[in-house]
C-alpha cells in the first residue's frame, strides 16, 4: 500500500506543479491501437475505413484502462464521428474525450474540419490540412489528495473551463504511404489553486506528433485482401522527452488482423513496453450490406524493471462502424 501511495503522488506530479517546482510530461491520451485513433493524433488524418474501403462516414468509440496494478490509474474514453465530403474535398468531425488520472480529470468536446488538396497528375498525391477546436473542462479533486505533509492547508476541489486547439497536416501517396505532423494540444497555460502561502496548479504544455507508415502488399498470404501496415508514432512534450511507438499490423484475411510493436520512452523515465493487438472486420459476413463493423483489442506489457512493471499492464477496446 505504501508503494501505491508513492505511485499516486507520481501521477499527480505529471499533471501538477507544486510550489516553485515545475514538472511536465505526456498529458494527452495515448493509445495502443493508435492507427484507429488518427483524428485524435492529427486532425488532418483520415480514417482507415475511408482510405482502404472508401467508407465516407465513421463512428468509433474507445475505452482504455492503463496500469492495472495501481488504484485510480489512467482511464480514457473517446467517441468520434467523421464524415468525408468528397464533392467538396472536406472532412468534418465531432469528438468527445474523457480522461482521468487519480484525482485529476478532463472532459472535452471538439469540432473538426480538414481540407484535402489533390496533387500530381500521373500518381495520386493528397495533402490534407486540418484543425480541431473545442472546450475542455478540467477537474481537480484537491481536497482528496493526500500530501506528504499532513499539516498542509486543505484546498477545495476545483473545476475550470479552457479552450483548446489542435492543428496538423497529413500527406498520402497513392493510398499506400503516409506521413503526418501535428500539434494536438496547442495552448499552454497554468491554472493555479491558491490558499494562504500554498499553491498547486495544472500546467498544460503543447505536444508535437509525427506519424509515418504505409500499406504493403502481401501476395505470399495467397489472397488479395491482405496487407501489412508498418508505422511509427513519435511524440514529444516539453519536460517529458521523446517517446516512440514502432508497430506492424497484418491484415491476415478479409476478416482478421493482428499486430505487434514496441514503445520506447527516452525521457526522464526511460523504459520499453511491448504492444499486441488483434481484431475483426465484419461486413457482408454479418449481412451488413453497405457498412463495416470493426472491433479491435490492444494490450501493453512493460518490459523494463522498476516502474514499468510495477504499474502493471494496460488494455484498450475499440469499436467502429463505417458506411457510405
Amino acid at each position: 500500500m505504501k508503494n501505491y501511495k508513492i505511485l499516486k503522488m507520481c501521477f499527480l506530479c505529471t499533471a501538477l506543479c507544486v510550489g516553485a517546482t515545475e514538472l511536465a510530461a505526456q498529458q494527452t491520451p495515448i493509445f495502443t491501437v493508435y492507427r484507429d485513433q488518427w483524428s485524435l493524433l492529427n486532425p488532418a488524418a483520415l480514417s482507415g475505413h475511408y482510405v482502404l474501403n472508401n467508407r465516407t462516414m465513421t463512428l468509433s468509440a474507445t475505452w482504455r484502462e492503463q496500469w492495472w496494478n495501481v488504484p485510480e490509474s489512467p482511464r480514457t474514453q473517446w467517441l468520434n464521428w467523421e464524415w468525408v465530403q468528397e464533392e467538396f474535398n472536406s472532412v468534418w468531425g465531432v469528438a468527445l474525450l474523457n480522461d482521468r488520472t487519480g484525482k485529476i480529470g478532463q472532459t472535452g468536446v471538439y469540432g473538426r474540419y480538414a481540407y484535402r488538396m489533390e496533387m500530381g497528375r500521373r500518381t495520386t498525391h493528397t495533402l490534407t490540412i486540418g484543425l480541431h477546436a473545442g472546450l475542455v473542462q478540467y477537474r481537480a479533486k484537491v481536497s482528496e489528495i493526500e500530501f506528504p505533509n499532513p499539516a498542509d492547508v486543505a484546498l477545495s476541489n476545483v473545476t475550470t473551463l479552457r479552450p483548446d486547439i489542435g492543428m496538423g497536416a497529413f500527406y498520402q501517396h497513392s493510398d499506400k504511404y503516409y506521413v503526418g505532423i501535428s500539434v494536438p494540444q496547442t495552448f499552454g497555460f497554468f491554472t493555479p489553486f491558491r490558499q494562504e502561502n500554498f499553491e498547486i496548479g495544472i500546467r498544460r504544455v503543447p505536444h508535437a506528433y509525427l506519424v509515418l507508415g504505409g500499406y504493403l502488399d502481401t501476395p505470399w498470404l495467397g489472397n488479395t485482401t491482405s496487407f501489412a501496415e508498418p508505422s511509427l508514432w513519435l511524440k514529444y512534450a516539453p519536460g517529458g522527452g521523446l517517446n516512440a511507438d514502432a508497430n506492424v499490423r497484418l491484415q491476415v484475411s478479409e476478416l482478421v488482423w493482428a499486430g505487434t510493436g514496441l514503445n520506447v520512452s527516452m525521457g526522464q523515465a526511460p523504459g520499453m513496453t511491448l504492444h499486441a493487438e488483434a481484431g475483426v472486420l465484419l461486413g457482408e459476413q454479418v449481412r451488413i450490406a453497405d457498412g463495416q463493423l470493426k472491433i479491435g483489442f490492444g494490450f501493453d506489457v512493460g518490459l523494463t524493471h522498476g516502474a514499468g512493471r510495477s504499474l502493471g499492464n494496460s488494455a484498450e477496446l475499440n469499436v467502429s462502424y463505417a458506411w457510405k
